[in-house]
């Protein structure tokens, strides 16, 4: 069973969810340590400013023989005892009863090492737990010097840091379901226009491709794809009904030299002894020449339609393709042929299209033609350019263009008595545009001429 793949709204918003997750656990990593540095900062500025408060205070006061209660500042409470740590002279209010609650080691003038010290009595009379962050520093006072411990007095910082974390691994679950709903909910929004352009799509491949998408407002990706669909449809269907027309066009040229062979066969087969067979055996050889003319012509069209027509590039003199077709119409025809005007022309391309475009303007030149035909070849600039005159009764030139496509003929009747395919000319269009030219019928006083345009280099467009 094949593995089924998450959607791209699914995979987008698994990606979204995992990019949250990264930042969120990194933003409370760094919150936590941000929150905990502020607040071991914070109080040990308290235990500082207390403790120097408290210096002042000794400096300037005489202590009696009793304990002496010292007032509380903010969160801090201080703990004043002999230099050797031994007996209490003074405290905060809070712990003014507690015994010695810590001890100091290598006291100096700003020492903070320090341990707390738990008396048998000293639970009793103040929970220690709640002494953080403790400070030390030497104290002179009326009794001698002495030393003068600070604590914060109340919720430790670890326990509010346990608290932050604890509310930051519960709540953020809770953003990143949220971030998660949010982004699942904006990606169905952001590709709705795409599934419904799907919807669409294939809607239009199983019923006809007369429809089109339906393009959303804006310039985004989403509207320039809609766009593009769009044009490729406009011209997957104009290929469609080219190839109908096409395939509807090939069939009736097909069925008319048939249809000539079979009735002359059945004519002559249905009274032999009456048949006139040399007129029969011409009308088969007229039109077997006209179908294998045809079937040619249908199969070149297919490959080059397909791109499969394989050409080489060599120098092709076209002078000399002008004189052989010459040749050839002088002997199959009384047409004259004038060539005084074709001078050397050499470009580069393929023998044989190029021989098969020259072939096909000059075998329609000589259906229409009465008496003689004129070829030319010259250079212009990048350009080889060839004519082909004939001395018939000429076309209009506004609507020649038309005769460029594909089963179109000037007059239908005669040259289907010719031997015309309608094909010849559209694939004149197709070779000259293989090598960036061009092909059109030119104004001319009488007859017509047309006129054949290729790039000396071969090329399509000249890189």
């Amino acid at each position: 069973m094949a593995r089924r793949e998450l959607s791209i709204r699914a995979r987008l918003t698994l990606f979204f969810v995992l990019s949250v997750t990264v930042v969120l656990v990194f933003t409370g990593v760094a919150l936590v340590n941000l929150v905990h540095r502020s607040l071991v900062t914070s109080a040990n500025d308290q235990v500082q400013g207390a403790i120097v408060a408290t210096q002042d205070y000794l400096a300037h006061t005489t202590l009696p023989s009793s304990k002496v209660a010292l007032p509380i500042h903010g969160d801090v409470v201080v703990q004043v005892t002999n230099a050797a740590g031994t007996t209490v002279w003074a405290a905060s209010s809070p712990i003014v009863e507690a015994p010695v609650l810590a001890v100091a080691y290598g006291v100096n003038s700003a020492i903070s090492d320090y341990r707390l010290r738990i008396v048998a009595a000293s639970s009793a009379v103040v929970d220690v737990s709640q002494l953080t962050q403790g400070q030390v520093q030497t104290v002179s006072t009326s009794r001698g010097p002495g030393l003068v411990f600070g604590f914060v007095y109340g919720t430790s910082i670890t326990h509010s840091v346990t608290i932050l974390l604890a509310s930051v691994v519960i709540s953020f679950p809770l953003l990143l379901m949220l971030a998660g709903g949010l982004i699942w909910y904006a990606l169905g929004l952001a590709l709705a226009p795409v599934e419904a352009i799907r919807r669409r799509v294939e809607r239009i491949a199983s019923r006809d491709l007369s429809e089109r998408v339906p393009v959303p407002g804006g310039d985004d990706e989403i509207a320039r794809l809609a766009r593009t669909l769009n044009a490729m449809l406009n011209r997957l269907e104009a290929g469609s009904k080219f190839q109908q027309e096409f395939v509807s066009n090939a069939s009736h040229e097909l069925r008319s030299p048939l249809t000539t062979l079979l009735a002359t066969v059945e004519r002559a087969a249905n009274d032999p002894d009456r048949a006139d067979w040399p007129a029969t055996a011409e009308t088969i050889r007229r039109e077997g020449r006209r179908l294998d003319g045809l079937i040619d012509d249908l199969f070149w069209l297919a490959r080059h339609d397909e791109n499969q027509i394989e050409v080489v590039a060599v120098e092709v003199d076209l002078d000399d393709l002008l004189f052989e077709e010459a040749e050839r119409v002088r002997a199959m025809s009384d047409v004259s042929v004038d060539t005084s005007a074709v001078t050397p022309t050499r470009v580069i391309g393929d023998p044989r299209l190029l021989k098969r475009m020259i072939r096909n303007v000059v075998d329609n030149a000589v259906r229409h033609a009465r008496e003689s035909l004129a070829f030319t070849s010259r250079y212009d600039g990048a350009l080889g350019v060839v004519t082909v005159a004939d001395d018939g009764e000429g076309i209009d030139v506004e609507q020649s263009g038309r005769f460029f496509e594909r089963f179109v003929r000037a007059d239908p009747a005669r040259d289907r008595q010719t031997g015309g395919t309608g094909l010849g000319l559209s694939i004149v269009t197709d070779i000259v545009s293989r090598y960036g030219g061009s092909a059109r019928f030119v104004d001319v006083a009488s007859g017509s001429t047309i006129e054949l345009r290729v790039r000396v280099d071969g090329t399509r467009d000249g890189t």
